[in-house]
């Protein structure tokens, strides 16, 4: 219980970190991994260029079940 205290407590210090994580992902030229459950209920793949998909793994294999626009 006091864990989930203490992520409740630093959610804005934690989504910061998330957001410094995908803009270096962009700037090294890679895709940034996350999730983001006002999207979706999986994982979310950002490119570079800032389109979103939401992927599943399969058999090691990211497949693509949506896709998302840029971030605004």
């Amino acid at each position: 219980m006091v864990l989930f205290e203490k992520i409740d407590e630093n959610a804005e210090a934690i989504r910061r970190v998330g957001e410094r994580a995908v803009l270096e992902a962009k700037r090294f030229g890679v895709p940034a991994h996350y999730m983001d459950p006002t999207l979706c209920d999986g994982i979310i793949r950002e490119m570079p260029d800032g389109t979103r998909q939401q992927i599943e793994l399969k058999n090691d294999e990211e497949i693509v079940v949506n896709s998302f626009g840029p971030r605004v």
